[in-house]
Order: structure tokens, then sequence, then C-alpha cells
């Protein structure tokens, strides 16, 4: 690759354009969905606690959540005209990113996956029409490739663990719960499970590769189409998959060269329309992917392995590696009369946000204090101490306490990202 031509050289933004119409079509599934399926109620307003990623980001009002969740409906169907597309881009991205960043309870990489398209379609498209010949950096388009691979090379690196690789986990427990959903004799052959471990591996090691030569295109884009679409099948009944495929199978039309694009649209018989980043914006796309590819491996710098303890699994494509089969049960205990309390925390969440209670340790230490207010509040207990007995299964094989089951939870500041206050993964 032409480092200074990729710097300095200029593409037709056909190809951006056509994507971002068709990734704004599925996102536009998406956001129905949020809409009539009351997203807003039943996620982020009648939720007893939220998570939030920004310590002191709360949610509107209820009117306001609504007016903010409409304009981001029709700033999604603004993605889809060329007109409107840049700052309906910017606008549905900045709206869609603050839902999420309400609640690390609800948090996905795909939702974050999401965000960063659209930050990256705000700097890459300059103007876009189907009647005019424009030219933009090619650092623009590079910048989305980019972002593909990264996601699943990135993806890919972190399969190689033994977990995945000897265990088989967690490939093998999702077949297992597979099966039980479907009755599926299918999903119980050894042949499957070792199957989808080693192409799962392979799969995101190369596919960016495949797709980024042209001599090998042609079978990186039949990959991607089968590879998610038998995620979609195998997921849509025992995960949290959504559109995520489909958004993945979309990011293909990024890899088809915009000059045969312009050529089947007719544009290259048009006068050119240069428009190119600045030099700021070309340096800046180049500091964002460098940042994408060191973020996701951050856990390297604290102890502990990342997918038990936490530490560094967001933001990281740390997908479908790992499941915990874990038993929460809080205490409250009257340091007064010295009686002890069960809680059902069940009633305190959603059940999505209880389900990555049993992954993310950071959310333990907020519930806890949630409870303690509760216990003043309403019981009338004033000096409290809320304890936890946490029980993990970890990959199936490692059952252990979490961390200490007489800790006063209320007594940990939110401030240790660290989890130094969670136990070391036992190993046989």
């Amino acid at each position: 690759m032409d480092l200074k031509q990729l710097y300095t050289g200029t593409i037709p933004n056909t190809s951006i354009m056509i994507f971002r119409i068709v990734f704004g079509l599925i996102l536009l599934i998406q956001t129905y969905y949020f809409i009539i399926n009351q997203f807003i109620d039943t996620n982020i307003i009648n939720p007893l606690l939220l998570f939030p990623f920004i310590t002191g980001l709360v949610p509107f009002s209820k009117t306001n959540l609504l007016i903010i969740g409409y304009i981001m409906f029709l700033a999604n169907i603004g993605i889809l005209f060329n007109k409107t597309a840049k700052i309906s881009t910017l606008v549905f991205g900045c709206c869609f990113t603050y839902f999420w960043l309400l609640d690390k309870g609800y948090f996905n990489n795909h939702y974050y996956f999401i965000s960063l398209i659209c930050l990256l379609l705000f700097v890459a498209e300059k103007e876009s029409s189907f009647k005019k010949n424009i030219l933009i950096s090619k650092t623009s388009l590079f910048s989305l490739q980019m972002m593909i691979f990264l996601i699943y090379f990135v993806a890919g690196i972190n399969k190689l663990n033994p977990y995945w690789l000897f265990d088989l986990q967690p490939i093998k427990h999702i077949l297992e719960v597979k099966f039980m959903v479907t009755d599926n004799l299918f999903f119980q052959q050894k042949w499957i499970t070792v199957f989808m471990v080693y192409f799962g591996l392979l799969f995101d090691l190369f596919i960016g590769f495949l797709l980024f030569f042209k001599k090998t295109r042609l079978i990186g884009f039949l990959l991607v189409i089968g590879f998610n679409i038998i995620n979609f099948y195998l997921f849509k009944d025992v995960g949290e998959i959504g559109v995520f495929p489909f958004l993945m199978i979309s990011t293909l039309i990024l890899f088809i060269d915009p000059n045969q694009i312009s050529t089947f649209l007719n544009l290259n018989t048009k006068p050119k329309q240069v428009l190119k980043n600045t030099n700021l914006i070309n340096k800046l796309i180049f500091g964002f992917l460098i940042i994408q590819f060191i973020l996701p491996f951050r856990h390297a710098l604290f102890k502990g392995y990342v997918d038990y303890n936490g530490v560094g699994q967001r933001f990281a494509w740390r997908m479908k590696i790992m499941y915990k089969d874990s038993n929460i049960n809080y205490f409250i205990e009257d340091k007064i009369s010295k009686q002890k309390y069960s809680v059902d925390v069940t009633k305190m969440l959603t059940p999505t946000q209880y389900n990555n209670l049993k992954y993310y340790p950071d959310l333990i230490i907020p519930l806890a204090k949630k409870i303690k207010s509760e216990a003043n509040t309403k019981f009338n207990i004033k000096f409290a101490k809320i304890s936890c007995h946490y029980e993990v299964n970890f990959m199936g094989k490692y059952k252990q306490l979490l961390f200490s089951p007489e800790k006063d939870l209320t007594k940990i500041s939110e401030k240790k990202l660290t989890n130094k206050w969670v136990k070391a993964l036992k190993k046989d």
C-alpha cells in the first residue's frame, strides 16, 4: 500500500454513499423497534437504578427522553437522503450514543459499533449525490474499511485463549443452550462444536485480509455473508444479536471498488468535484484508528483475567468468548439490631441488567449502595452493611466466590476500576 497516495489521493465517494444508505435502512428497522417496544420506558424510566458510563450522567425527564427518541428516529430517516445525510448522521449518532451511555447494564459491542461507524461516516462524507462526480480523500474510505478490519481481527486475537482453543468454550455452552431451545440433535454433535470454534477463529483473523485484496475479495464476500447468517440463526433465540449480522454484511459495500460503482452510475463522465480532507482531519483519522487498535488490549495493564474480573472487557470486541453461571444473593445487615435480611435484586433490576450483573463486577458496587439507600428510606435501617454471596462458575469449570461474602460493598469506591477487591481466578 502506497501510504503517500493513501494520504493525499482521492477516490469517488460512491461506495461510502451507498453503504450509508443501506446501513441507515437497517438501522431504521432497529430504531422502529426501539420506538414500538417502548425501550425508553422499559429500560431507562422504569428501572429503579441505572449504571451510567459517565459519573453524573442522568436521564432527562420522560417527556424529553421521548422527544430525543423521536428526533433519533427522524434523523435515522434523514440518513437515507443525500442532502440531509451528514447532519442526520451526527444527530442520530449523538442520540443513540446518549441512550446506551446512560446504563452499562445494556451495553453491548453492537451499540458501540454503530456509534463508531456514525462518527466515521460524519467525517468521511463531505457531500453526496447520484448526479455529481464527487471525489473525496482516500483516507475517508480507508478509515471505514480499516474499522471493519480491526473489529474482525481484534475479535480473532481475543479468541487466542485456552478456553476457546482447548475447552471449546463458550461455543460448547451456546450449542447446548441452542439444543435445549430447538431440541435439534444437530447442535449436540461434537464436530459441529469443533468446526464452529476453529472456523470462527480463522474467519476473524483472516477475513479482513481477504476483503482488502482484490484477488480474494469474492471469497471474502461469500464468507462474510455465510458467517453472519449463521450467527443470526445461532444467536437469535439464545442471545442478543439483533440486526448486527446484517450491519456487518452491509459493510461489504465499502470494499467494492468505488470507481466501478461510478462507472455503473455513469458519474465518471461528469466534471470532477474534489472535496479532500484537511491534513488535520487525516491525522485525526489515523490517530483514531491507532487508538481503536490499542484500546481493546488495555486489560494487559491490569492483573487478572479480563473476562473474569471484567477489567477492560468493554470496548474491546470480546464478543461471544466467555460465559458465567452466577448465583447472586445480596444481604442487608442492620448494624444495630444485628438482624440480616436477604434482598431479591431481580425485583430491582431489569432482566438485561441482572444478566449483565453476572458478567461485569463493576455493577456490584453501585447496586449495593442503592440497596443501602432503599434500606434507609423504606425500612428505616439507618446503619446497614450490604454484603453479597456471589458464586460464579466461569467457563463451566471454575466455581468460586467472586469476593468475600463478609465484605461491606458500600465501603468500596466505585473509582477502583481495577476491581482489586475481586478474588483471583482459580485454575485447575
